[in-house]
Parts: structure tokens; C-alpha cells; sequence
């Protein structure tokens, strides 16, 4: 039997957010150790709240949440995800308040306890903007080799960038924070990258959804109501889309399962003064830059084992 995978899931807990810890808490394989919040899809408060909402709508409340930063390094947070996530970050759907807390531990320092205290072992997959994350790396510069890797929901090379921002080719964790981006990236920690180039190819349908809540699993009924709201965002903003992206969950599933996809080994940096680029991923992909190679670029998914997987799972049937 091998060993579980081990994360800390750094959260802006919005709804693919929830379906990354509902695929973190359910997956055999997957141990996770933590919790970590941040802004991006709402506001820090909201996305701790939330978290701890799904995290007693699935029996979990043993799991440490800890909070994080409230801005981009540079620049005060300005909230503009409210009609993809709702004005509450889970599709306008009213959960109870929460009974159990956050810990009395900022985000980054519980990060840094756990990797120096679990050398080798403990991955963190952050699926929002990645400032917890540079902060831990700033703060403590050695726990790039201490963590067993960085797996980043985050970057696009090839696909359209996310409606909103000027710059037409960047995604909205790197966009929310380019500079955090740009610290995790040349920290020399072990990055892999999932982008848009792959999570807008796995899709989460109504029918999937309808055959999720068919499974009568209480708690997954719930998530696919708050989803709801996600999936009638994507009608809009991409007019012929059959589902929804499965962003998050799906960087959590390639940190335990790499197979899933197929990468390139690549030099990866962040564009941050370009007035039309500002945000934007741009990988060298030359053979000259070789030695400068930085992080493993999801290029393409096993989407129908991911997907499969993933309804098993919210069925709470695998």
C-alpha cells in the first residue's frame, strides 16, 4: 500500500474551491493536513467561513483552518468574482454558521511548521492567488526543498485568458497576484502547473451534476446546488459551454496523481509591468533554456479518468 499523498489546500473558498476539498476529503489516496485561506474569489473572512461551512457539511470538522493574507503583495483586493461565485462566494445558497473555528495560526506559519516538520512529505496546492504561499517561501526560503512539491492551480500558454482583466491571455490566480506568482516560480521548489490550457477541458455537466444528486449523498446534493449558480456563470461568459471548469479539484487530483496528466518540463515566469501583459505566464520553451527549467506545465489530462473519478466521488460511491 503506498503512502497517501499529504496537502495543505490553500483556499479562496468559492465553489470549485468546496468541490477541491470535497475531492481532497474523499479521495482514498489523498491525507489532507490543512487548510490555508485567502482572497481572490471573495474576500479572506468569507473564504474562511466558507471553508469551515463545508468543512462541517462533510462531517470534518477535525481539519485545522488556518487564515491567511487579505491582499496581493502590492496591490488592496478588489473583489469582482461575486457574479461567478455569488455575493456570499457559494452560489448564493445560505449554509448553517459554523460551530467549529479557525486555528490561532496564520496561514504561512502553519505552512512552514508542517513542511520543516514533515521533510520530503507534505505538498501545498494552492487553488487561489499564491501570496500565502510566496510569503511562506519569503519568510522561510528553505522550505522550497523541504516541500515534496508546489502544485499551482494556476497559468495559461495557449487558452484565452478569463473575462475581466486587460490582459487577454492570464488567469485570474495570477492575475489577483502576479508578483506571488513570480516569487513561487524562481524559489526552486519543485512547481508543477495546472492551467487553463487543461482545467478548461475538464468539464463538470448538468448531467453529471443530475447524476450526482440522483446518488443521494445529502452533502453533495448541497454542493451541486451551490454549483448551480457556477455553471449558469459559465453560460454567459462562454455562450455554448456544456458544464462548468473543474479547476480546482483538478489540481488537487493531479498533486496525488501526476499520470493524470501529460507535462512539459519548461522555464515558466510572470509578465509584471507589460500594460496589455501584466499577469500573463510565459514559458521558454527553446532547448536553449533547458537549465533553466523550473516547473513541470500540464499540457494535456486523462479527462475521462479524472471526470469518472470525480462523480464516483461526489456520489460518495469510490
Amino acid at each position: 500500500m503506498t503512502d497517501p499523498c499529504r496537502i495543505i489546500l490553500d483556499v479562496d473558498t468559492g465553489i470549485d474551491d468546496a468541490m477541491a476539498i470535497f475531492y481532497a476529503l474523499r479521495r482514498p489516496g489523498i491525507k489532507l493536513e490543512a487548510l490555508t485561506t485567502t482572497f481572490g474569489n471573495t474576500d479572506t473572512s468569507i473564504a474562511t467561513e466558507n471553508t469551515l461551512k463545508i468543512l462541517e457539511l462533510l462531517g470534518r470538522p477535525e481539519i485545522p483552518v488556518a487564515p491567511g493574507v487579505g491582499r496581493s503583495l502590492i496591490r488592496p483586493y478588489k473583489r469582482m468574482a461575486d457574479h461567478v461565485h455569488g455575493s456570499n462566494g457559494l452560489g448564493d445558497v445560505e449554509l448553517p454558521t459554523p460551530k467549529i473555528k479557525a486555528v490561532d495560526e496564520h496561514a504561512i506559519d502553519l505552512m512552514i511548521r508542517l513542511v520543516k516538520e514533515n521533510p520530503g512529505e507534505i505538498t501545498l496546492v494552492p487553488v487561489g492567488p499564491i501570496t500565502n504561499v510566496a510569503l511562506a517561501l519569503t519568510k522561510a526560503p528553505e522550505i522550497a526543498k523541504l516541500a515534496k512539491g508546489i502544485v499551482i492551480m494556476g497559468s495559461t500558454i495557449f487558452h484565452p485568458g478569463i473575462h475581466g482583466p486587460v490582459a487577454p491571455m492570464v488567469d485570474a490566480n495570477f492575475a489577483n497576484d502576479p508578483e506571488a506568482a513570480h516569487i513561487v516560480l524562481q524559489a526552486g521548489a519543485n512547481v508543477t502547473l495546472v492551467g487553463m490550457d487543461v482545467t478548461m477541458t475538464t468539464l463538470l455537466s448538468t448531467d453529471m451534476m443530475a447524476d450526482i444528486v440522483a446518488a443521494g449523498d445529502p452533502a453533495s446534493q448541497t454542493l451541486m446546488k451551490i454549483t448551480e449558480f457556477y455553471v449558469n456563470s459559465y453560460k454567459t461568459m462562454y455562450p455554448g459551454i456544456k458544464g462548468c471548469g473543474l479547476h480546482d479539484p483538478l489540481a488537487v487530483a493531479i498533486a496525488e496523481d501526476p499520470s493524470l496528466a501529460t507535462m512539459e518540463r519548461m522555464y515558466v515566469d510572470i509578465e509584471l509591468h507589460g500594460e496589455l501583459t501584466r499577469g500573463q505566464t510565459v514559458a521558454d520553451r527553446r532547448r536553449t533554456a533547458n537549465e533553466l527549467h523550473n516547473a513541470n506545465v500540464c499540457m494535456a489530462i486523462d479527462r475521462a479518468r479524472f471526470e469518472a473519478d470525480f462523480v464516483a466521488l461526489m456520489k460518495n460511491v469510490a
